[in-house]
């Protein structure tokens, strides 16, 4: 016989002399004055689980990996060496493929939550920029709404340039002009609307004007003066307040400047 038989045989030899792991899991139970029952409670495990462990029946569908969990526990409770009897129940159960499938499983499972993390993060993320995009072209759609209402106002700041053409005119008409146009002011007390005209047509003044402001109006006479709130403004013509009461109708008041005598 071969040296390879000859330790085949002690292999077997011992194998069958040495005790199985639930003689030795039950004679240690046993042998710390634990019933069936006490060992079930502290190791939070069913009595038919501990019997399956102490008459060696452990199902061959079992896992592996939670009975080598059992066994830890229980070699724990009982003063035994627990690596030893992980050993032995690998042994006896031939169990490494299964912690090695185990572990497998384990390791996909870390990669899939990992996984799945990773694309939360990518979700939210999208999520976000999508949102700020959207608040940008509603921004854009409204600032391209704003210039209809500057132009109108750049309008009519500029309309009292017709007045522009005169200056080519000779110097004495330019005198003559000169001479028939009118200076006056206008203070307002409250929000009032006006509209002053001057004689070339030019609109010399438009809008509403705010409480507490005022304005200077130059125009060629005479100038036609539309006032929304006629008793809330204050005229000063050459230096003189005028009295405009005459001219107040509805609330409203119609006249030109200068005045009618």
């Amino acid at each position: 016989m071969s040296n390879t038989d000859d330790t085949s045989q002690q292999n077997s030899e011992q194998s069958e002399t040495q005790p199985s792991l639930g003689s030795v899991l039950l004679a240690a139970r046993q042998a710390a004055g634990l019933s069936l029952d006490d060992a079930a409670q502290k190791l939070f495990l069913s009595k038919a689980v501990v019997q399956q462990l102490e008459t060696d029946t452990v199902p061959e569908s079992a896992n592996a990996l939670f009975f080598k969990g059992y066994v830890k526990s229980y070699a724990t409770l009982v003063g035994l060496d627990c690596d030893e009897m992980i050993a032995h129940f690998r042994t006896q159960y031939h169990c490494d493929g299964d912690l090695k499938s185990m572990q497998t499983f384990s390791n996909r499972s870390k990669n899939n939550t990992h996984n799945n993390y990773l694309n939360l993060i990518t979700f939210g993320v999208v999520t976000v920029i999508l949102m700020a995009v959207i608040a940008w072209w509603w921004q854009r759609q409204a600032m391209n709404e704003m210039p209809v209402v500057v132009e109108e106002t750049t309008t009519v700041a500029l309309e009292p340039s017709p007045r522009l053409p005169i200056a080519p005119m000779a110097t004495n008409a330019a005198m003559e002009i000169e001479t028939i146009n009118v200076e006056s002011t206008f203070k307002f007390k409250q929000d009032c609307w006006v509209k002053i005209t001057d004689a070339t047509n030019a609109v010399v003044a438009i809008g509403i004007k705010k409480a507490g402001t005022s304005i200077d109006v130059i125009g060629v006479a005479p100038l036609e003066v539309i006032l929304g709130a006629p008793t809330a403004v204050e005229i000063t013509y050459q230096q003189q307040i005028l009295d405009i009461t005459p001219y107040i109708s509805n609330e409203t008041a119609t006249f030109t400047l200068p005045l009618e005598q």
